[in-house]
């Protein structure tokens, strides 16, 4: 049963498998290389991508406020009169009687 096992294996043979092998480990390195340097290069390009820059960064400051004006009170005309009453002497009305005691004083117009 085990007998192939002891037969000979021509030296043609022998290198062709030898040559196979080989190249699947040849391939298999490479693909192991492959992929450390996409790994590599994946982990270097997060760790150098430009960042955005902060908000702060992009926003223009605006300039200072002007400074508030002094309150100075508006200057009031004074008053123009449409119309005046003009003062006259109170309207009296002086009425005598017969007793020299009695005398009868008529004001009008808020006089004296």
């Amino acid at each position: 049963m085990n007998e192939w096992l002891n037969s000979p294996v021509s030296p043609d043979t022998s290198r062709r498998v030898h040559i196979g092998v080989m190249k699947r480990i040849r391939q298999r390195r490479q693909a192991r290389r492959g992929a450390g340097v996409l790994t590599l290069l994946a982990a270097l390009t997060f760790t150098f991508w430009p960042a955005r820059p902060a908000l702060e960064t992009l926003t223009l400051s605006p300039p200072p406020p002007p400074n508030a004006p002094a309150w100075v009170p508006v200057p009031t005309k004074p008053p123009t009169i449409m119309a005046q009453a003009k003062s006259r002497p109170a309207e009296r009305i002086t009425i005598y009687t017969d007793d020299p005691d009695v005398v009868i004083v008529l004001v009008a117009d808020g006089g004296e």
